[in-house]
């Protein structure tokens, strides 16, 4: 896609300048589209540092991250309408293993609202060298909390809901995307495992593993992380190692206008250029809440709510929603405003920046005031 400004986002672009002066991230992509046009779609900075610079381009292809999450969440939806899969039966009635340890109650709703009682996250491929001993080692896991009764943000959920379209869709992850969701997006570049040639362009993440190889500590003492500079392969570790670039909760490559055509076609009811991704009930179950009254942080089936969220900022409407990655990437879809937001930056090269936490709210209220 090619390069467009808009005018009134100048007060913006000087928000980006200024966090790259700062170091917040070394370059990204903004893509913004109102009304179903694409407004403003742009590139700043460098794409890699270390060992040599090389400038963002606006087609830069990001590690997503997190950004899997809804995609993979899509899948689901997608499974549920078809009637192959029930988010309301428990996990356990495709995966039987996944009873033990007291979750037979966990229901696929539970897995992708992040109220299954999963952990957080562990460190499969410490003990784990094939994604079947990973999905056992979640399914041995004992939960923390009964279902439903807490919110607690979990990549394993994700994981296991990748395994579910494999077990429901009868196609591994990445080929179910492949087949059932980029030709609706119309993706072209969007996807787990790009290859080796397109590597130049790649935004670079962090220069190996150091970030978990630090929080691993004496535990991952002998394991043998990457140490060079990581572009073209997921920086997740349990995506990389584990599962060998293709997960539910990350591995995902893609340019940020791409990445928009997915909130696009959310935004519209689950069409996109007149092809049916989800319907619009699904889409408007998606979307909705689901527990930011009793649990106080809000959450859609894959998406993230309004309700005690601050990415998006203190102006994005009651009925926003959207998601984060790791790897400095944000989606921001506002009804009320017709608005996609898309950021992509690549905060974690070469070392993790914390600062893009506390940059991502103040930078949609300057958007939003721009737009006004």
């Amino acid at each position: 896609m090619t390069a467009r400004r808009d005018a009134r986002l100048a007060p913006v672009e000087a928000l980006l300048r200024e966090a790259m002066a700062r170091g917040v991230f070394p370059g990204t992509v903004l893509h913004v589209r109102q009304g179903g046009q694409v407004i403003h779609h742009r590139a700043y900075g460098w794409a890699q540092v270390v060992p040599h610079r090389r400038p963002m381009a606006p087609g830069t292809l990001f590690d997503l991250a997190s950004l899997t999450k809804p995609v993979t969440a899509t899948a689901v939806l997608q499974l549920w309408e078809r009637g192959a899969l029930d988010i309301d039966r428990p996990v356990a009635a495709w995966l039987p293993a996944f009873a033990q340890a007291g979750k037979a109650a966990v229901t696929v709703r539970h897995l992708l609202t992040h109220t299954a009682g999963l952990p957080a996250w562990i460190r499969l491929y410490l003990h784990a060298a094939t994604p079947e001993a990973a999905i056992a080692r979640i399914c041995a896991t004992p939960p923390t909390a009964p279902p439903g009764t807490r919110f607690e943000y979990s990549d394993l959920g994700f994981i296991l809901l990748g395994e579910l379209v494999r077990l429901a869709g009868g196609l591994p992850l990445d080929r179910y995307l492949a087949a059932h969701v980029a030709p609706v997006l119309g993706w072209r570049r969007t996807r787990f495992r790009p290859p080796p040639s397109w590597r130049p362009t790649c935004a670079a993440t962090e220069l190996g593993n150091a970030y978990e190889e630090e929080q691993a500590g004496e535990e991952g003492a002998a394991f043998p992380w990457r140490r060079e500079v990581i572009v073209g392969e997921v920086h997740d570790g349990n995506a990389h190692y584990a599962f060998g670039g293709v997960a539910g909760h990350a591995g995902l490559f893609g340019p940020a206008g791409e990445v928009a055509r997915l909130g696009q076609a959310m935004l519209d009811g689950g069409m996109l250029e007149g092809r049916r991704l989800l319907a619009p009930a699904t889409v408007a179950e998606a979307v909705r809440d689901h527990t930011g009254r009793s649990l106080g942080s809000g959450c859609g089936l894959g998406w993230r709510t309004r309700t005690g969220t601050t990415f998006m900022g203190a102006r994005a409407s009651p009925r926003a929603f959207g998601h984060t990655g790791f790897t400095g990437t944000s989606i921001v879809v506002d009804p009320d405003r017709a608005l996609v937001v898309v950021l992509l930056t690549n905060r974690v090269h070469p070392r993790v920046e914390p600062a893009i936490e506390a940059f991502r709210g103040p930078f949609h209220d300057a958007l939003y005031e721009a737009l006004d």
